[in-house]
């Protein structure tokens, strides 16, 4: 009698629809707990990412992020710099200050997320580092 309840196709439909419904479920979980992880890291990834705060040492400029220091000696290192203008519909105008270094790697300083950084570094290059501009 057991085996026949076994082999009945409406069990097997029921056994079929359970295992879908627990395959379902772990995959709802699993997709609800990377949207709420991605809600999580959203903001602290933008938060890490506005956080460089630049200071110039007489030539050396240095970068402090969150999780490195560099350090960059302008006057060796420095090849050429430019300013770039943005304009935004919500946000208005922002400026970047793009710098092209002897090795080919480029370090881009914006308007957007630290004004004051952005103002410092802009006067330093215009007064020590004005041959060096091009026309943008």
């Amino acid at each position: 009698m057991e085996q026949i309840l076994l082999m009945h196709p409406d069990i097997q439909y029921i056994k079929a629809f359970y295992f879908n419904m627990n395959m379902m479920s772990s995959t709802l979980i699993l997709v609800i707990t990377s949207i709420i992880l991605l809600i999580l890291l959203f903001p602290l990834f933008f938060f890490l990412r506005r956080r460089v705060d630049i200071s110039l040492e007489n030539e050396v400029l240095v970068l402090k992020s969150p999780f490195n220091t560099e350090k960059i000696d302008l006057d060796k290192a420095l090849r050429s710099w430019k300013v770039q203008e943005a304009y935004y519909l919500r946000w208005g105008k922002f400026s970047a200050i793009s710098m092209l270094f002897e090795n080919g790697r480029r370090k881009n300083i914006s308007s957007m997320y630290n004004q004051s950084n952005y103002d410092v570094l802009h006067r330093f290059l215009n007064t020590k580092f004005k041959s060096r501009e091009i026309a943008g």
